[in-house]
């Protein structure tokens, strides 16, 4: 919690503001209350409180954390408690809005890219729009996409002869993105200390990646890197994990198209 946040929790907000003073005010104690850099919130000066009288420092604490504190004789420990547990509270309310935003945004992601998916049934198209979506998760970096080739124990940059592909055709028994593509989705925010990273993965600091799978059936991998350093984050690998479970069936089912039209089957 900022400064400006505590200040306006205690002197603005429309609970913790008239809360507080009526505490005050029962109280009638001499109270300096301070953010964490120090700088004063509120001084209140009291008539009834002795000079001498004994000086309490008690701290203001949000999630573990200190955010503020308290000075002023013995009621200023109960004030800090209180002022505890508003801005706590202000914190979780803040918390579940900011959950509810984001579940909202998945769902707008979910149902955009079903509808852009299905909209062709060519590989490259559905390959398209998932790599340009893997590209816009919250923490940046760039979009990308491998599929297993034809011939077995290759993974394959798609769409093909993209000139922004991160990464060249490569083995699926070397590297991270093996690991992945064997694997499960894999969060690797320094990739330089990941003792599996090959050879096409020395050049990419970041990395976040799923495997695209369809009823056991692996298909390749989609995921996001960056060749500077990133900090991927869980909310990033839940929007990847739901980018994934679309687009491996569109793919599979783009595949058995294209397979028909060429009359291999």
């Amino acid at each position: 919690m900022q400064s400006a946040e505590l200040r306006r929790l205690i002197v603005r907000h429309r609970h913790v503001a008239p809360m507080l003073s009526v505490l005050l005010a029962a109280t009638d104690a001499r109270v300096h209350i301070t953010d964490e850099d120090g700088e004063t919130v509120l001084d209140r000066d009291s008539r009834s409180t002795p000079e001498d009288a004994p000086v309490e420092r008690h701290p203001i604490v949000v999630e573990g954390a200190t955010v503020g504190w308290v000075e002023g004789p013995r009621p200023a420990g109960a004030i800090a408690s209180v002022l505890s547990y508003a801005c706590s509270r202000e914190t979780d309310k803040r918390s579940l809005a900011s959950e509810a935003l984001d579940r909202y945004r998945e769902l707008n992601l979910i149902y955009d890219l079903a509808e852009r998916i299905a909209a062709s049934p060519h590989v490259a198209d559905v390959t398209a729009v998932a790599v340009a979506e893997a590209g816009r998760l919250p923490s940046g970096g760039v979009g990308f996409l491998l599929l297993e080739s034809p011939t077995p124990g290759r993974l394959t940059p798609h769409p093909i002869d993209d000139p922004g592909a991160l990464f060249s055709e490569q083995p699926t028994t070397e590297g991270l993105l093996s690991a992945v593509f064997g694997g499960d989705p894999e969060i690797v925010n320094d990739l330089a200390a990941d003792p599996r990273a090959g050879a096409a993965e020395r050049g990419i600091a970041s990395l976040i990646a799923a495997p695209l799978k369809v009823e056991g059936v692996r298909l390749g991998v989609i995921g996001t890197a960056s060749k500077e350093p990133l900090e991927f984050q869980a909310g990033d690998l839940k929007i990847l994990t739901a980018i994934a479970a679309l687009t491996a069936p569109a793919v599979s089912q783009a595949q058995r198209y294209e397979s028909v039209a060429r009359g291999d089957e």
